[in-house]
């Protein structure tokens, strides 16, 4: 039985969240990702670019939740330690493209305004 694209998403999170690799297993080999940051095309792509941010992640809570036919639309907001070890928040609204039990294309959308001047050496 296949699953509903909400209960993919709940997997792919909870994986992401737990630091275990399933959410790997969650991706289209198709898989897009179009981001602030990068915008990537094919599962080892989509792999690549996300292993090393979902690592950074220290917490995350989600505001919202919508579910219409194959598109999750999420508002969430996701704490990601910095390489300098400070800690900030992010405001991130997400849309996943679901389909046949895997997750064919995510677009993120979040201010990189904070983001890019924790980067910037000091």
């Amino acid at each position: 039985m296949a699953n509903q694209p909400k209960e993919v998403f709940q997997l792919f999170r909870q994986s992401m969240l737990s630091k275990t690799d399933e959410w790997m297993n969650l991706i289209s080999d198709e898989a897009s990702l179009i981001g602030p940051l990068a915008q990537v095309q094919g599962k080892k792509g989509f792999i690549e670019i996300n292993k090393p941010f979902f690592d950074s992640i220290r917490a995350s809570e989600i505001l919202e939740v919508i579910e219409k036919g194959n598109y999750i639309i999420t508002q969430i907001t996701t704490d990601v330690e910095m390489p300098m070890g400070k800690v900030i928040t992010l405001h991130v609204c997400e849309w996943y493209e679901i389909h046949d039990n895997k997750i064919k294309s995510l677009k993120v959308y979040f201010d990189t305004n904070q983001f890019i001047k924790e980067m910037k050496p000091v």
